[in-house]
């Protein structure tokens, strides 16, 4: 009898599990790949207007013989953000069905840095001696050498109604600072760029239910 039973709950867990799809999405531990990034003032860098960076190079503008003159725009601004979708589930079967997703966040001050394509094609973004310059001039706490972050494994458990469609995405919050730069040699400047150091402060798991 026993088997039986047992023979009987491994056929309905099958079955049960063809009508679940899961899908799930690429990494979304770098702020660039995400849906929406929500500023209290000022804007991203890849929101500057080209009228907007010509005007801001003008304050990096100076005499310097060798170095980085920097200006910072946008200085440790709050901000929140809501990634791409981590999970899609669909159940299209007439019975509601439990689920455990695992699924990983970042905490403990992951700090990114992005710069503007004429970094990126001059000197590259893993110059470290202008990403501390910047950093230190910027006023960020940011090492060239690993940056902190700390990821954590967690579970959920679901539930999903009959035919519906449980979405799950990462939220929290983050501090940008962002500006211009110049880089100079014998007076001469060489490259001028934008940067921008994303801080994340939070991040936690959000769901939302839709029918399908």
């Amino acid at each position: 009898m026993k088997i039986v039973n047992l023979a009987f709950f491994i056929l309905y867990f099958l079955f049960m599990a063809s009508f679940i799809e899961v899908k799930a999405e690429d990494d979304v531990s770098d702020y660039l790949t995400y849906s929406e990034v929500m500023l209290s003032s000022g804007k991203l860098v890849r929101d500057f207007t080209e009228e907007e960076k010509e005007s801001i190079y003008g304050n990096t503008e100076g005499c310097c013989m060798f170095g980085v003159i920097v200006y910072v725009e946008n200085k440790a601004v709050d901000g929140s953000y809501i990634s791409n979708t981590l999970y899609s589930i669909d159940n299209t079967s007439q019975t509601t069905i439990e689920y455990q997703l695992d699924y990983t966040v970042e905490t403990n001050n992951k700090v990114s840095f992005q710069s503007t394509d004429t970094i990126n094609g001059s000197i590259g973004t893993n110059n470290k001696k202008i990403k501390a310059d910047l950093a230190a001039k910027a006023s960020i706490d940011y090492s060239t050498q690993t940056t902190k972050s700390e990821k954590e494994k967690r579970t959920m458990k679901l539930e999903i109604e009959p035919n519906s469609r449980l979405i799950v995405y990462l939220t929290g919050d983050v501090s940008v600072t962002n500006g211009c730069f110049s880089c100079y040699s014998f007076y001469f400047k060489t490259y001028t760029g934008c940067f921008e150091f994303v801080t994340l402060k939070s991040q936690f798991s959000k769901m939302e239910k839709r029918s399908i």
